[in-house]
């Protein structure tokens, strides 16, 4: 599961998080969710531009009622 967080790292995630009091089974549920996530992001393409940016080439259709 990747990189090994011990219990007193956990707990300073989780507390920076403002999850203060989590059982152990929650701190554990923190960690397989902190793998999980970087796992992910190691999957997100490093190298586009910011013109490359999906969001930037999202267009609305327009309105019904705007249509010629």
């Amino acid at each position: 599961m990747g990189e090994h967080l011990d219990h007193d790292a956990l707990q300073a995630i989780a507390t920076a998080a403002g999850l203060t009091g989590l059982k152990q089974e929650h701190l554990e549920q923190l960690h397989r969710a902190i793998a999980s996530a970087r796992e992910l992001s190691d999957k997100l393409p490093k190298d586009l531009a910011w013109s490359d940016e999906l969001a930037l080439c999202f267009r609305l259709a327009p309105a019904a009622d705007d249509r010629p």
